[in-house]
């Protein structure tokens, strides 16, 4: 058995309807070097962009409620794409994009933002140490 610090298979977003912006539940990574977002969606046409954004001043108190709500920054240059950029496109009735990350962060979110169209979004996040 492994003793590899990881992140198993977390849902972030569940089936949330890209009618409007979204922004996924936090991921505080914990000593975690890489993760990866996986986000599969369906609809009516909707168009938007996905971006990954970090926070190293985001805390929680001891029962897990937000108690700072921190600074959330763009990750640009750490995704590996054939394009670096802070954003991902979303187009056409339905997809999946697979973003493999490397950050050194201590708490992670995605982010939809939306342009035009419906449909529904989901998404899960894995994570571990190089």
């Amino acid at each position: 058995m492994s003793t590899r610090t990881g992140l198993r298979p977390h849902v972030v977003i569940s089936a949330v309807s890209m009618a409007a912006s979204i922004t996924s539940q936090v991921t505080i990574l914990n000593s975690l070097s890489e993760f990866s977002y996986e986000a599969v969606w369906t609809g009516s046409t909707p168009v938007g962009s996905l971006s990954v954004e970090v926070s190293n001043d985001y805390t929680v108190d001891s029962s897990g409620a937000t108690a700072n709500a921190g600074t959330w920054v763009p990750l640009v240059g750490a995704i590996d794409f054939a394009s670096v950029s802070a954003t991902i496109p979303v187009s056409g009735n339905s997809g999946t994009v697979f973003a493999n990350i490397k950050v050194r962060a201590y708490a992670v979110r995605l982010v939809y933002t939306r342009v035009s169209g419906t449909g529904t979004m989901s998404a899960t996040i894995v994570g571990g140490v190089a």
